[in-house]
């Protein structure tokens, strides 16, 4: 885990760098769904300014301007077709009369939306008069049309000559909508000229032609109030803001205008459009708005965007790349590696939400554009990858845990540890645990009269049934060494009840192997009994041994105790022996008495040393009354001989021993005071047994 853990984040470093790289060299990836989180405010703002609106307390938000008093749209529609005869077969008379009629209100612009390609047919004095009355107005400009390879094809001849046409074009930045509008043209030359557009702002505020500067990706311009700039993309193209419903412009039919019904106060001092949109017309622009609209309404819409100064503006190319970049060094390498899934997941929603309503507020109020795709991607995907890697980290844990432990715990075992494998240390600690040792008698002499198969099949037998009740009680197997068995309770997931567990395990398994002797002497096969030793103290616990190989096991002296207590066996002639520790630990469950006092073999100082006796949960009524009554009558004689009342002690135990004939270390105990009565043991000495073999 800790080599997983050092290669985190290195993992994480290069996640970031792919997404940086991504968002450095291909940052067209993300213009489209900016685009559409662009439009999705323009949306929701006309959502929020309707008469009747759920949202409606969002207004001061996203306040939704009306349409400008200083534009009118003349527009030739269906009505001025079907109700002007000649105007549909391009008699260019009507438009010159439409313009003397307009310069008799003194507007302050005649922007002339029409293209006229080619001469009249039908009426070539009616193209003398139009360039009469172009040439007339001070303040006007004609379309020339664009191509998209940026060349222009002037109007007619007669009207070219006049200097006043410009070429219009709107560009679907970002997207099918439009969204720009050329401000400038870049002739083949590669120098700028003004655009329709910009002269139509020109003219609008009264300036001559050199006060309008092209200068790096700003358009520079002089007015009353200072050097005003307008911020262009690639040079030439001004960002719209779509801040108005741009069908709800003022207009009034160009049928209307010829006819003299209209009130003049629309043209006085005013910006005039002369534009068309009919049916017969196949020009149509798509907007961000979900609908499309026509040049004319395009065209109010920049203008009065300039007359606001509220055109977009494109945000900084380094901030744009900038502000993903550090969100995402944030999240990946800080705030997703100290917090919880649950947690981290929660902090990126908010974050996605503060930046998607930062960038509704910056296009709404500042009319600035504030992309959030690149990072809200950013957020979500390292949030994704940081959880995925946790994921994995986890899965290969417990992966590892599950093939480390399988074959030595129960499934239960497993389970809890791959739960909470937090609680599972396998660099080494010191913890208390109980230490369960178990041998067979005499098996070595035994297995000489065996074939190998035979020792085989009796020993698997044999291990079968003891390990599955260790693993019954969630013990741990360590290892087989021959016919020898050690487990260890307690680890590698805390147990506070190890030493009754233990202890439980020791009584069950020396069941377990009385019923198989009944079945080995049915098929004729060596009668085998195990001798059990366990101790409980403080050891080390962990994986341990070389690099490439090692074992999750347990050293120290209370293992080695527990070794000695199993060899003990054959000194008291009992069948599990448990260290005072264990035996105070499991006193609440396990019956046991005191045997003796042991200086175990290679040790210095004494312990006393219990035999376990029965489980007070047994069924057995009377053998557990049994196995008071020995407790009892055994640790009184064995006080008398400690207090050296050697014949108090025989009368015990002779009294007990009538009863209970087969109690092997009563009859040892019962020999020895009598013994004692004839040669006294040495003061101090009277219980104390010393184990001279390991």
């Amino acid at each position: 885990m800790k080599n997983k853990k050092r290669t985190l984040p290195l993992a994480n470093l290069l996640f970031a760098g792919s997404l940086v790289v991504i968002i450095l060299l291909f940052p067209s990836l993300f213009s489209k769904l900016d685009a559409w989180i662009h439009d999705v405010w323009l949306d929701l703002r006309f959502t929020i300014n309707r008469p009747v609106s759920q949202v409606s307390f969002l207004k001061s938000l996203a306040p939704h301007r009306p349409p400008s008093d200083e534009i009118t749209i003349v527009l030739v529609d269906d009505r001025s077709m079907l109700g002007i005869p000649g105007l549909y077969a391009g008699d260019k008379q009507f438009y010159a009369d439409i313009l003397n009629k307009l310069q008799k209100h003194n507007p302050k612009l005649i922007a002339l939306d029409l293209f006229f390609a080619t001469d009249s047919l039908i009426n070539p004095k009616g193209d003398l008069a139009l360039a009469k009355a172009v040439q007339e107005c001070d303040n006007l400009v004609i379309k020339a049309y664009r191509r998209d390879d940026k060349r222009i094809t002037p109007p007619f001849a007669k009207v070219a000559i006049t200097g006043k046409a410009a070429p219009s074009y709107f560009k679907n930045y970002r997207g099918e909508a439009i969204r720009s509008v050329s401000m400038a043209f870049i002739n083949e030359k590669n120098e700028l000229q003004p655009s329709f557009q910009s002269e139509m702002w020109r003219i609008y505020n009264g300036l001559k032609p050199e006060q309008l500067k092209f200068r790096e990706q700003n358009l520079y311009y002089q007015l009353s109030k200072g050097i005003q700039n307008v911020p262009l993309v690639d040079r030439e193209y001004m960002l719209l803001n779509y801040d108005v419903q741009v069908k709800n412009f003022r207009t009034i039919s160009f049928f209307d205008v010829y006819k003299g019904n209209y009130p003049k106060e629309i043209f006085e001092n005013k910006a005039v459009i002369v534009g068309e949109a009919h049916s017969m017309l196949h020009e149509s622009f798509y907007t961000p708005l979900g609908y499309t609209t026509h040049s004319p309404y395009l065209n109010a819409l920049a203008l009065r965007n300039l007359i606001n100064n509220n055109f977009l503006k494109q945000p900084d190319e380094v901030v744009a790349q900038t502000i993903p970049i550090v969100i995402l060094a944030i999240f990946i390498f800080f705030v997703f590696n100290f917090l919880n899934p649950v947690a981290s997941l929660l902090l990126t929603i908010i974050t996605c939400l503060l930046l998607a309503i930062s960038s509704f507020l910056m296009l709404t109020i500042y009319s600035q554009i504030f992309d959030v795709s690149a990072s809200v991607i950013s957020v979500a995907s390292s949030l994704i990858f940081v959880i995925g890697r946790k994921y994995y980290l986890e899965l290969s844990e417990k992966l590892r845990i599950k093939n480390a432990f399988q074959h030595y715990v129960t499934a239960s075992v497993v389970n809890e540890i791959l739960k909470n494998p937090e609680k599972l240390n396998l660099h080494g600690e010191e913890r208390e645990l109980t230490i369960f040792f178990s041998d067979i008698e005499g098996f070595t002499t035994m297995a000489e009269g065996m074939s190998p198969l035979e020792v085989v099949s009796l020993l698997n037998e044999y291990l079968t049934e003891m390990t599955d009740i260790i693993f019954k009680y969630d013990g741990l197997l360590d290892k087989y060494e021959g016919d020898a068995i050690m487990a260890i309770f307690g680890a590698p997931i805390d147990q506070r009840d190890h030493a009754i567990r233990s202890c439980k395990c020791a009584l069950e398994n020396q069941k377990a192997l009385a019923k198989l002797r009944e079945r080995w002497k049915a098929e004729n096969k060596p009668m085998l009994r195990a001798r059990i030793g366990i101790n409980t103290g403080l050891v080390v616990v962990g994986n341990m041994g070389s690099k490439m190989r090692f074992d999750y096991t347990v050293i120290g002296d209370n293992v080695n105790l527990a070794a000695r207590l199993e060899t003990a066996n054959k000194i008291f002639n009992t069948e599990i022996l448990v260290s005072e520790t264990t035996a105070n630990l499991a006193s609440e469950k396990i019956i046991s008495r005191c045997v003796a006092c042991l200086k175990a073999a290679g040790k210095t100082n004494l312990i006393n040393v219990y035999e376990v006796l029965a489980d007070v949960d047994d069924p057995d009524k009377e053998f557990i009354k049994k196995a008071i009554q020995a407790k009892e009558s055994y640790e009184n004689a064995l006080l008398k001989v400690a207090d050296r009342d050697f014949e108090g002690a025989e009368s015990v135990l002779a009294e007990y021993l009538k009863n209970n004939p087969d109690d092997k270390p009563a009859n040892a105990l019962y020999s020895k005071t009598k013994s004692y009565k004839v040669v006294p043991p040495p003061v101090g000495l009277e219980t104390v047994i010393t184990q001279d073999v390991k």
